[in-house]
């Protein structure tokens, strides 16, 4: 049986076709069919093919006449005998184990469908400047794992700026294509944009994996790259109209699918806008002359071009009139679509690029319609600092580099570095002004030494990203921190992230997972929650560590959250306010960060010199809980969080004179604080831990 058809177009790809080859030839699954369709080709393309069918029996050979890659594609969807079909460019190639890992994935959910991830490369130095938008434009977190419908999975992708309108990064059933009768629109670029809409809104089942086995090259000649501006203009104007015309058979009510469909549309309308930008009114004119007038008028609404002149007697304008009238009624908007239809309301904000729009006398003349045309350019990558990183940096030259190294190649690029130099006496100023040099989001901020604390605030003055991200900068951190964490946070619409992490022993070498950090075992079912639906565990789920979650920048300023002034501790009163505020809060269960202990220089490591401040801490948590109206819904929680901690900072207070000054604060003034002595043991999560403030008080039983 042959699991997997793959079809390759081939017209003029010489220099590419033998690397495409020998990827698809080299698959750990051996079951599959390798149709290569010669479309036309002028090069030496087919030669090299041939060779290599002569010693690979799965080659099929299909001889055409030139007709674009979809007449390609579509030759060999009509010969293709296999379970699943993947579409491959000629000038790009796969990894190795590719469709072994999707063939499976796909039997073992039974999939229609399944969508990957891409890596990008170049083919000079000048492309990589010239679109370097492609560069991470292919890559995608993991977060779309779950098996769910075509139309959810193109909803939660879209909404988030996340769906690639690739077919090259999706394998799809064959039964599934020719059920529907689903084909290529021919004669077109940008022809992935439709088929790829239709086939997401076709598959039942389908998911997301997010390995990059696709290698896509960018290369000058390449349909990607070229400058035929109307055809690809023309090519957007198609795929909108015929993608609407398919969206007639269904009848969404979800509004996240109405939404995406929405902004899917409004993409390509400003795709096919700024494609002509550069062309005149007379090269448009003569450009849309070939077209039936009907296709002209709904390519210039589409468009909302400056049309001066469409060079059309007004005889044949008044015939086609009572034809197009209705169809213009549709068109008019930019092809807006609610509930399975197709309405004329214009989208409010940002995706009209028509400010005003004059038609003097349409029943008379199509001379005088006026569009005005806006230069809005779009970037691939968010046009926003996503995420604020901010550091805390005392004399961190130790790890620096690599702490700034790990940040800058962090796959979500809209970042910015905040690093507040908090008076350090070591080479730690000079290293920041190195990389604030080399890169522009670094950003520096010098203060007197005050600590951590002060610190982090003074960061949060100046950021400007949607997000909060609080590190230490002799931590480790995963390249897909910043880019999984926020996605998360987008999707989940969250106040704060929590995420794993792990530990690493700097004296032994030795490495081991935090899972106190985020205790998922204690996690509410259902995601996103808030303390109320944590069953009274809220401050137990995760510690007060802020490294290991991200927040929503416009909550920590409504909240007006601040860090304390405090030597250690000073994350305490931060986070579980956070985390008792928080109406939303999401997790992704990665592990992000490796956070680095017993090397001597870290805060921790040197509690002994201030062993109270943990108090400090935890009684201005309670004060601040009580002044906003929270104690008393996360009380439970609060009470065994402190009973817990306060007697592991007994126990790790790092000297018997420490120990001994915690003891004494905690008999004569903590434990009455916390008002421990009214609550029942029944109340306590942890009986060890009871039994031992039993203890200290001299009431063993």
């Amino acid at each position: 049986m042959i699991k997997v058809s793959v079809v390759i177009p081939v017209y003029n790809v010489e220099q590419y076709i033998e690397e495409s080859l020998v990827s698809t030839i080299k698959q750990t699954l051996k079951d599959i069919e390798i149709i290569c369709v010669n479309d036309g080709t002028k090069d030496d393309s087919m030669r090299i093919v041939h060779q290599y069918a002569k010693g690979d029996e799965r080659i099929i050979i299909i001889d055409k006449e030139n007709g674009g890659p979809s007449s390609a594609r579509n030759a060999g969807i009509r010969r293709a005998q296999g379970e699943y079909i993947y579409f491959l460019d000629g000038d790009d190639y796969i990894a190795e184990n590719m469709l072994e890992v999707l063939y499976d994935e796909c039997c073992k959910n039974e999939l229609d469908s399944i969508y990957f991830d891409a890596e990008s490369f170049f083919e000079s130095k000048e492309l990589e400047i010239q679109h370097k938008h492609y560069k991470d434009y292919y890559r995608r977190p993991s977060m779309f794992e779950d098996v769910v419908s075509g139309p959810e999975l193109f909803a939660k992708m879209e909404n988030l700026h996340l769906y690639r309108p690739s077919t090259c990064l999706q394998m799809i059933k064959r039964e599934m294509l020719l059920k529907n009768n689903l084909f290529f629109y021919e004669g077109i670029v940008h022809e992935d944009n439709l088929f790829s809409l239709q086939t997401i809104f076709l598959a039942q089942r389908t998911k997301h994996i997010a390995t990059p086995f696709h290698k896509r090259r960018v290369r000058g000649e390449s349909i990607m790259t070229d400058g035929q501006e109307f055809r690809r203009s023309y090519g957007y104007y198609v795929c909108i109209s015929e993608f609407n015309k398919f969206l007639k058979q269904f009848d969404f009510q979800d509004k996240e699918i109405i939404r995406a469909i929405n902004h899917r549309c409004y993409v390509m309308q400003g795709n096919a806008v700024r494609a002509i930008k550069t062309l005149s009114l007379e090269q448009l004119d003569e450009l849309l002359s070939e077209y039936p007038m009907e296709t002209q008028i709904e390519y210039a609404m589409l468009v909302k071009r400056i049309v001066e002149v469409l060079s059309v007697q007004r005889e044949k304008y008044d015939l086609l009139k009572e034809k197009s009238e209705k169809n213009m009624n549709e068109v008019k908007s930019s092809f807006s679509f609610r509930a399975g239809k197709a309405v004329t309301t214009v989208p409010r904000k940002g995706y009209h690029f028509v400010k005003n729009v004059k038609q003097k006398g349409l029943s008379c003349t199509l001379y005088g319609i006026k569009r005005k045309l806006t230069n809005e350019q779009r970037e691939l990558e968010p046009d926003r600092i996503c995420v604020s990183v901010i550091i805390p940096m005392y004399n961190a030259e130790k790890y620096l580099r690599e702490c700034l190294d790990l940040l800058l190649r962090q796959t979500l690029k809209s970042i910015e570095i905040i690093c507040v130099n908090d008076g350090s006496t070591d080479s730690t100023g000079t290293l920041l002004k190195e990389y604030a040099q080399k890169d522009d989001r670094v950003k520096i901020v010098d203060q007197e030494n005050q600590g951590a604390g002060i610190a982090r605030n003074n960061g949060m003055k100046i950021a400007l990203g949607e997000y909060f991200l609080f590190l230490d900068a002799d931590d480790i951190f995963h390249e897909k921190l910043c880019e999984e964490a926020y996605y998360k946070a987008k999707y989940d619409m969250a106040d704060i992230v929590l995420f794993g992490a792990y530990r690493y022993n700097v004296q032994s070498c030795e490495k081991e997972e935090m899972n106190w950090v985020l205790r998922e075992n204690l996690l509410p079912k259902r995601l996103p929650f808030s303390a109320k639906d944590t069953n009274h565990k809220i401050y137990q789920i995760t510690s007060a560590c802020p490294w290991s979650k991200m927040f929503r920048s416009g909550f920590v300023k409504e909240q007006g959250l601040q860090f304390q002034n405090t030597k250690n501790a000073n994350d305490v009163f931060f986070v579980r306010t956070a985390l008792a505020a928080a109406k939303r809060i999401t997790v992704t269960k990665k592990r992000l960060v490796t956070y680095r202990f017993n090397d001597g220089s870290n805060t921790q490591s040197r509690k002994f010199k201030a062993p109270l401040e943990f108090y400090k801490a935890f009684k201005a948590l309670k004060q601040e809980l009580i002044k906003r109206g929270l104690y008393e819904g996360v009380e439970q929680s609060y009470v065994n969080m402190v009973l817990t901690e306060s007697l592991f900072n007994l126990r790790t207070a790092g000297s018997e004179e420490a120990q001994q000054t915690v003891k004494e604060l905690l008999l004569k003034e903590g434990f009455a604080f916390f008002e421990l002595d009214k609550y029942q043991e029944s109340y306590f999560y942890n009986k060890k831990d009871y039994m031992e403030y039993q203890a200290i008080l001299g009431k063993n039983k």
